[in-house]
């Protein structure tokens, strides 16, 4: 933790918590640091009630806080509020990034109070001393309730009065006053989690790993992939997952390189042709069937995670590629084959890809007229984003506080010039031995037409970098190992970027774990980015494991408010579909052929609407400043296709439907019945749903709603009563917000 006050502030708050700790000191709460790292922070209160010790911080003055600070320094007049906490395990070198801050009016509203400082009272090192900065939109309030948190788990809440004292909202059930307990001079012990131990999985985080790594939990046969990621432990288990192969050796992915077909349906499925014809070479079909198949069948399931994250942030669009898989599939294929490689590779290998190229117009460039189409998105959407970053991921602002941008329009401009003179490769594509075809299959190459298409002249690129001139670009020969040499520094430019880490992490942690992250964690994996420990930038498995091994990931439980985030449709169906034992043929269609349900849910499979992607990363939540991306796809509409999914798959089934539906899509919940036919009560199968399902962080209320709701269901025979009753809980879970959000 920072410490930096000035030697005035230190001494008189010395002086204020000596009489404050020697007052209400009760008890011994030294702690170890425990395997399921839940620990939650304490606020302190006074010994008689729920308001908390807590002082302005330039005059240290009691409450009620004014809005505007009694002493102003800056233009920045708002009031800072120093409050304390007690049982804070933080890792070494952690401080004010770490944590967040928030407060609830008596309209239930929730305002988010920044952290400004952090660090040890001068003589209790058990003591956190944490400066918060009052909201802009907080007014005249009188009492709020005050929430720290730490690594994604919540504080007590306590009572401050803004503005004047008085109402606010009731206190939390069960609350308690919280002194000061044990030796407040003996230091809360440092942060030291090592996950080579199997122990960490062992409880609830084990089944909360497997959501942030995989489709979706299994539990059988004979315990599934959650058994063996206790008896591996999660380090081993990654490692393990980055040496499984994936389905195609030749590629190196879990997808297979479809034949180019011409671009005309017509002509590419004349009369005559089979029936499958147009489904399978020109829609997303194979690749969606194939997806699925993948994500509940192939064991790499952390590969998949990755590359989907990737493709997230590196879309290309079937509706945009003329429907076409062999255009698109290379592209997964890239996502793939180098999500466990290096980040410089992908971005190489996405810029000459050429359904990209076809996406983004870099493919026919010309310096007569250089599109700027993928020189505008491999910044602001692929690499270094439009805002100058920290490597928290915090904003650089001016010195006015503005943001400051990345990148200008002369960038745009001389990336556009660099990446001039690729086209798809000439090699002749040939269907059936005898209709030539385009090439989307190999990478862009360079154009013959050196003269006419290379721009071989100076540019200018982020931080003014200097591309120099071709000096000899004469020849053919010259001309392209100038232009090969030249893309090869624009994408050293765009990798070495001091944005490329913490806008690379922030992606993936959002996709994978939260959509809220500390800057601290973003930090952390920005700082595994630029190092993997071995002096090598952009190493993914480096990055992979920060963001998996975190400390803000790990827990059995997580119940700050900001933490988590929505499931997307896809995670959505994937994870039931493994929790449930499914089987499928990949194709998840009630109706149609073309992944109807998850259509239905507002994700169109490889089809994303725009370059942006199924969803905008940056969406905001109305009222809020938090991010939720995956919100973006979710209004009335998609709400009820989701329920309307879970009733599908635990209710009806998918249907077998030759040949777009060879064997349907069942899943089994078999053994949760099984509680029920074998004596067991309502009680024990919600008990063990919320185990499985939710990790144990099920509310009471909840539970009791769905006891409460099987319970009533009665049926003259007891199988199907058993079964009705099973289907009921599984659906009122899966359809509920608390479990719809993965925490």
């Amino acid at each position: 933790m920072t410490s930096s006050l000035p030697p005035y502030f230190s001494r008189r708050l010395f002086a204020i918590f000596a009489c404050v700790v020697f007052v209400t000191v009760e008890g011994a709460a030294n702690s170890t640091y425990g395997a399921n790292l839940n620990k939650a922070p304490v606020l302190i209160s006074d010994s008689t009630s729920t308001r908390a010790i807590a002082l302005e911080s330039i005059t240290l003055k009691a409450e009620p806080f004014p809005l505007t600070a009694s002493v102003k320094f800056g233009s920045d007049a708002r009031t800072r509020i120093c409050v304390f906490a007690q049982n804070l395990e933080l890792l070494a070198g952690e401080g004010p990034t770490a944590f967040s801050a928030d407060v609830q009016d008596a309209a239930g509203k929730l305002y988010s109070l920044k952290v400004e400082y952090s660090g040890p009272v001068a003589g209790f090192p058990g003591i956190t001393m944490l400066i918060v900065r009052l909201a802009d939109d907080l007014g005249d309030a009188g009492d709020v309730l005050l929430r720290l948190n730490l690594h994604g788990v919540s504080s007590n809440r306590v009572r401050i009065a803004i503005g004047h004292v008085g109402g606010g909202p009731a206190n939390d059930p069960n609350s308690l006053p919280t002194p000061i307990t044990g030796d407040p001079t003996i230091a809360d012990p440092v942060a030291t989690p090592n996950y080579s131990s199997p122990s960490f999985a062992e409880g609830a985080d084990g089944i909360r790993f497997l959501e942030q790594a995989t489709w979706g939990p299994t539990y059988s046969p004979v315990g599934g992939e959650l058994a063996r990621v206790r008896s591996m432990g999660y380090a081993n288990w990654i490692n393990d997952q980055f040496n499984q192969p994936p389905l195609f050796a030749a590629t190196q992915s879990n997808y297979p390189t479809p034949d180019n077909y011409p671009t005309d349906v017509g002509t590419g499925c004349p009369t005559g042709s089979p029936a499958t014809c147009g489904r399978d070479h020109y829609t997303m079909y194979p690749l969606q069937i194939q997806f699925f198949q993948n994500a509940l069948t192939r064991q790499d399931q952390l590969r998949q995670r990755v590359a989907f994250a990737l493709h997230q942030l590196i879309p290309v669009s079937g509706a945009d590629l003329n429907n076409q898989p062999a255009w698109v599939a290379p592209t997964l294929q890239v996502l793939d084959r180098n999500a466990f490689g290096n980040f410089r590779q992908i971005l190489k290998d996405v810029t000459l890809n050429a359904g990209m190229g076809e996406y983004l117009n870099m493919r026919g460039n010309s310096k007569v007229s250089p599109n700027e189409n993928y020189a505008r998105e491999v910044m602001q959407l692929f690499s270094v984003g439009v805002d100058l970053l920290n490597q928290d991921g915090t904003p650089v602002l001016d010195a006015q506080g503005n943001h400051v941008p990345t990148y200008s329009q002369a960038d745009i401009t001389n990336f556009a010039r660099v990446f001039t003179g690729w086209n798809i490769n000439q090699k002749v594509w040939v269907v059936d031995g005898t209709t030539p075809v385009p090439n989307y299959t190999d990478p862009m190459v360079l154009v013959n037409n050196f003269n006419g298409t290379y721009d071989v002249g100076q540019k200018t690129v982020l931080n003014g970098m200097i591309l120099p001139a071709c000096a000899n670009c004469t020849t053919l020969a010259n001309a392209q190992a100038y232009k090969n040499n030249e893309l090869n520094l624009a994408i050293d430019n765009l990798f070495n970027h001091q944005n490329t880490g913490p806008y690379l992490c922030t992606a993936l942690i959002h996709n994978l774990v939260t959509s809220n992250p500390s800057p601290a964690y973003v930090g952390r994996c920005s700082a595994a980015f630029a190092n993997n420990g071995s002096a090598v930038r952009g190493d993914m498995k480096a990055v992979i494991k920060a963001i998996l091994l975190d400390i803000e990931a790990r827990g059995d439980v997580k119940n700050a408010p900001a933490y988590g985030h929505l499931r997307e449709p896809v995670l959505f169906a994937t994870d039931l579909l493994r929790r449930f034992n499914g089987t499928s043929d990949g194709n998840i269609s009630a109706t149609g052929t073309r992944q109807g349900l998850i259509v239905d849910m507002g994700q169109n499979l490889f089809n994303p609407p725009t370059v942006f992607s199924y969803y905008p990363a940056d969406l905001g939540l109305p009222g809020t400043n938090l991010l939720g991306p995956e919100f973006g796809i979710l209004d009335t509409s998609t709400t009820y296709k989701r329920a309307n999914f879970v009733n599908t798959l635990f209710m009806v089934g998918i249907p077998v439907s030759l040949p777009d539906r060879p064997s349907g899509t069942q899943v089994n919940y078999s053994s949760y019945q099984a509680i029920l036919t074998g004596g067991g009560t309502p009680q024990n199968l919600v008990d063990a749903l919320d185990n499985d399902m939710m990790h144990n962080t099920m509310s009471s209320s909840m539970k009791s709603s769905i006891v409460s709701t099987i319970t009533a269901i009665t049926n003259a025979n007891a199988t199907t009563q058993a079964q009705q009753r099973t289907q009921t809980a599984i659906y009122l879970i899966a359809t509920s917000s608390q479990y719809q959000v993965e925490r």
